[in-house]
């Protein structure tokens, strides 16, 4: 009979207590250290947001601009050599839409290689610098095409070479180079670089020169991949 007096006491002090934690509106967080810093790890700071809807302003007006069929944003998991980089391995691969010989484009709209090979969740690509990268451009103030290409020589970096502009070359430094669109490997009207130099070729009757790309004044971790 006590016992059940003492039951009854207990349940009555429990009621009473919920109510008044009811009534002040009083909320307890029960959580351990683990548990704050796997929600600080879970919760993206204010400026990767920022940094993110950026990007994908980015991507919406070079597809507008453009009309790319598809665009992916990657971020750079490994770039070789750091400084005038020739091979990029992003976060995106098959499974994300990469295929072989897609465009890597800036967020700032100019050329940076294409991707030359595409596992499930990775993909590679070589960029301007690599000696097997070679792009058909044309020069939109002069209307002259030519061929921009990788140089293996590390004395000539920044500087990429571009070749077989005509004899009478109308070029001249300070001018934009962009892709011609004459090769299925690149778009049409992406910005590529500024010819820094222009000069006869000692073995062949044509003129040739060297351009510095814009890709290298750029942040590189991030980039487009687009078809």
């Amino acid at each position: 009979m006590l016992w059940r007096f003492r039951r009854e006491i207990i349940f009555f002090v429990f009621v009473i207590t919920g109510i008044f934690f009811i009534k002040h509106n009083v909320v307890f967080k029960i959580f351990s250290s683990r548990n704050a810093s796997i929600e600080k790890a879970i919760q993206p700071s204010v400026e990767d947001i920022i940094l993110e809807n950026e990007n994908l302003r980015k991507m919406m007006g070079l597809k507008q601009k453009r009309g790319f069929s598809k665009i992916i944003y990657a971020n750079a998991k490994s770039i070789s050599p750091w400084v005038f980089p020739s091979q990029i391995v992003f976060d995106k691969g098959a499974k994300d839409g990469v295929k072989i010989g897609m465009s890597v484009i800036s967020g700032n709209g100019s050329l940076i290689g294409r991707v030359v090979s595409a596992e499930e969740q990775s993909s590679s690509c070589i960029t301007l610098y690599h000696p097997d990268n070679k792009v058909s451009v044309i020069i939109p103030r002069t209307g002259e095409l030519a061929i921009v290409e990788g140089i293996s020589l590390s004395v000539s970096y920044p500087y990429l070479r571009i070749r077989f502009l005509p004899p009478q070359c109308k070029a001249s430094e300070g001018d934009t180079v962009e892709t011609s669109g004459l090769t299925k490997l690149f778009s049409s009207s992406v910005k590529v670089g500024t010819i820094v130099k222009i000069c006869p070729s000692k073995s062949e009757p044509v003129v040739q020169g060297f351009i510095k790309p814009f890709f290298t004044n750029e942040n590189i971790k991030t980039a487009i991949l687009v078809e």
